[in-house]
C-alpha cells in the first residue's frame, strides 16, 4: 500500500508524533501532500502543545552562544551582529542582557546621544529586532530589572515578535513600581508597597518574590496585579531566602509549592491545603544526597532563579559544588531537578555566567505551491 492509500486523519495522527519540530520541517519537504498538513494553523497549534520547541542554545553574560548538544542547527544563525550599533554588542556597559523566552532575547541599550538605557527585543535567526521606549520614573531607581512575558493574545503558538510583553520592575520609595510594555501600546503602571524583594519562582502563570517578614508577592501575568500573601510561622523564611534555599514551582496537580533548602541536604515541600485554604503544611521531605547520587557533589548548594525562562513545572534549578581531582578545588555543577519524578537534568556550565535558553522560532514557515516541492 503506497503512503497516498494512507487515510488523512490518520496521517495527521502519525505527524503529530513526529518527536522534534525540527524533524517536522524535514517532514514537510518530503511532498505536497505532507506539507500541506503540516502548513494548517490547526495542525501547528496542536503541535505545539505536544511538543516543546527545542532549544537550540544559551547565551551568556558575554553574549556569547553555545549551541546545545546535539546541535539542532547551526549556530551562526544566532550571531548578534545585526543588532544597531554591533561593534559594541560584547560590551556590558552598552549591551545588558535582561530575560530570553522562547526565541526572543530581551536586551537594554546605552545610547550615548541621548544617556538613556533603551530596551531591545530580537529573534536571532530571523534578524529581526524592535525597540521598546525607555522606562520613565519620578524618582531616582534603587533597582530595575525586566522579564518577556507572553501576549495579552494568548496563542497556543507562545511568544513571538508580534505577541509580547515586557515587565519591567523599579524599586523607589518603599514601593515596588511595575510597568508593563505591550506591543502596540505604552507602558502601564501598578505597584506595591515593598521594602524589597527577591525572585523565588514562577508557577501557574505568576511570579513570586519574597519580600521579607513571611510575605510572599505574586504578579498575575495575564491581569497585570500583585497581591500577596503570608507563610505560615513554621520556617525561619527570611535565612532560608538569605541563602537562596527558598524557591516556589508548580506541581502536576495544578497546585502551588513551596521549596525550601534545609541542613543536612535535605528539601521540604509545602502545599496548600485544599479547598482555597490559606493554610501551608509540609506535603513531603526530599533526601537531596540521595535524589541525586549519580552526580558528583557536595554541599554548599543553593537555588538559581533566573532567567524565568529555564523554570519547569514541577522542577527547582540548583547550583551546587562538584569535587575536583585536585585537593581543595571544587567547580559548580548546575541541574534541574524534578520534585515529583526526582529526574535530573544536567544545566550548562554555571562558569559561564546565567544562561539565557533560546529556542528555535515558532510557527515555522512553510511556502505551500504547485510547483515547488520544498518547504522553509
Amino acid at each position: 500500500m503506497g503512503m497516498d492509500a494512507i487515510p488523512i486523519d490518520l496521517l495527521e495522527l502519525i505527524l503529530l508524533f513526529i518527536a522534534s519540530p525540527v524533524f517536522l520541517v524535514r517532514a514537510a519537504s518530503t511532498c505536497k501532500q505532507w506539507r500541506r498538513i503540516i502548513a494548517k494553523a490547526d495542525f501547528l497549534r496542536r503541535f505545539r502543545c505536544l511538543h516543546r520547541p527545542p532549544v537550540a542554545g544559551y547565551y551568556y553574560d558575554s553574549k556569547r552562544f553555545s549551541p546545545s548538544s546535539p546541535p539542532v542547527i547551526n549556530g551562526h544563525y544566532f550571531s548578534l551582529d545585526f543588532l544597531p550599533g554591533s561593534n559594541d554588542y560584547i560590551n556590558p556597559g552598552v549591551w545588558r542582557f535582561m530575560d530570553s523566552r522562547g526565541s526572543l532575547l530581551l536586551f537594554d541599550y546605552y545610547s550615548d546621544k541621548d544617556e538613556v538605557r533603551h530596551m531591545f527585543i530580537c529573534e536571532p535567526v530571523t534578524k529581526r529586532s524592535k525597540k521598546i521606549q525607555a522606562v520613565s520614573a519620578p524618582y531616582p531607581l534603587y533597582y530595575n530589572t525586566a522579564f518577556l512575558l507572553d501576549g495579552n493574545n494568548v496563542q497556543p503558538d507562545g511568544i513571538s515578535m508580534s505577541n509580547f510583553r515586557v515587565l519591567c520592575l523599579l524599586h523607589y520609595g518603599n514601593r515596588m513600581h511595575a510597568k508593563v510594555f505591550t506591543l502596540g501600546d505604552s507602558w502601564r503602571e501598578t505597584s506595591i508597597e515593598s521594602q524589597s524583594m527577591n525572585f523565588i519562582g514562577l508557577a501557574l502563570g505568576s511570579m513570586y518574590w519574597y519580600a521579607g517578614h513571611r510575605k510572599v508577592v505574586t504578579f498575575d501575568q495575564s491581569s497585570a496585579k500583585f497581591s500577596s500573601f503570608t507563610l505560615p510561622d513554621i520556617e525561619n523564611w527570611d535565612s532560608h531566602v538569605n541563602q537562596h534555599r527558598l524557591a516556589v514551582t508548580a506541581s502536576r496537580d495544578g497546585m502551588v509549592r513551596v521549596v525550601v533548602g534545609v541542613a543536612g541536604g535535605d528539601m521540604k515541600v509545602f502545599a496548600r491545603l485544599p479547598g482555597g485554604s490559606c493554610e501551608w503544611v509540609l506535603k513531603k521531605r526530599i533526601p537531596l544526597f540521595t535524589a541525586i547520587s549519580s552526580l558528583p557533589w557536595r554541599e554548599a548548594w543553593y537555588f538559581q532563579q533566573l532567567p524565568i525562562s529555564s523554570h519547569r513545572t514541577g522542577a527547582v534549578l540548583i547550583i551546587t559544588t562538584r569535587m575536583s581531582l585536585l585537593p581543595r578545588q571544587t567547580t559548580p555543577l548546575m541541574f534541574r531537578l524534578d520534585i515529583e519524578t526526582m529526574a535530573v537534568e544536567r544545566m550548562p556550565d554555571p562558569n559561564m555566567g546565567i544562561p539565557y535558553p533560546c529556542e528555535l522560532p515558532w510557527p515555522p514557515i512553510f511556502h505551500v505551491t504547485d510547483h515547488d516541492d520544498h518547504a522553509t
